[in-house]
């Protein structure tokens, strides 16, 4: 539009005035200076517009990898989060293994010396074994003397027979030898109701004060301690065998003897909590 005014102007101006020619051309010269730098002008225009665009695209990828890396730092931030939390948990899961391997270890320790407490038992009472005065068994993790009652007792009663107290006898002396032991004295029947005119109600009774005789006896005529035994009825609670044939209801009419483990023999109270959780 400006381009054309002047133009306008221009011819304008020749036609009505008479210029000269001289000053006609130098004023054409102008005119055309005027042009030249006007379309200069829009010619730079066009790349000062074309030049925004590049840099409004240019704009928008940067922002874009900017929001990138901005995620990129939050995800690496967050996976390093998780790597600490990962490096927490193998810690104590490391420091749970070492324990539950000393743990290990120790019970396999005690093992072997239950093991061989057990063999040292078996040697010891070999003859009366193989006598089949008693047994030496391990049952629910106790190292158990056996007597069948017809070597202790008649039926019903709570006397000691003269070869019970001479098994009592031997047996006491093998179990004082062991060092740092406590043993539970333990009265146990069949399911047999008892005879009439016994002096015991029940066969509750009957176990009770024949394990109490034995502690007696072993207490008085077998040197042991009486801090270091103890005495239990359990009546036909805990049979060994079937009552339904005279043989096992034989076998269920007996006294053991328990070795009863010491509580280092235990897991730790704080263990014990930690499993009940």
């Amino acid at each position: 539009m400006k381009r054309a005014l002047l133009t306008a102007v221009a011819a304008v101006a020749v036609a009505g005035c008479g210029i000269p020619k001289d000053k006609y051309n130098a004023t054409l010269d102008e005119l055309n200076k005027t042009k030249t730098a006007l379309d200069a002008e829009d010619k730079a225009k066009k790349q000062c517009e074309s030049d925004k665009g590049d840099l409004g695209r240019t704009n928008g990828t940067l922002k874009t990898r900017l929001e990138a890396l901005g995620q990129n730092v939050k995800d690496l931030e967050n996976a390093k989060g998780a790597l600490e939390s990962e490096k927490g948990n193998l810690s104590t899961s490391l420091e749970d293994a070492k324990r539950r391997m000393a743990e290990l270890q120790k019970a396999h320790e005690q093992a072997e010396l239950r093991a061989q407490q057990f063999r040292t038992l078996v040697a010891k009472f070999k003859s009366m074994i193989d006598s089949g005065k008693l047994k030496v068994e391990i049952r629910n993790g106790l190292m158990l003397v056996k007597l069948a009652d017809n070597i202790l007792f008649d039926p019903g009663k709570t006397d000691l027979k003269k070869d019970g107290k001479d098994a009592l006898k031997e047996v006491s002396s093998v179990l004082a030898g062991i060092n740092g032991r406590k043993f539970q004295v333990a009265g146990h029947t069949d399911n047999q109701a008892l005879a009439k005119g016994s002096k015991y109600k029940t066969n509750w009774e009957l176990s009770t004060a024949r394990a109490v005789e034995v502690v007696h006896f072993m207490i008085d005529q077998g040197g042991m301690p009486a801090a270091r035994l103890s005495a239990a009825g359990f009546a036909d609670q805990l049979p060994v065998a079937t009552n339904d044939t005279e043989e096992g209801r034989k076998a269920n009419r007996r006294i053991e003897i328990a070795v009863m483990p010491n509580m280092e023999d235990l897991p730790p109270m704080d263990d014990l909590m930690k499993d009940g959780k």
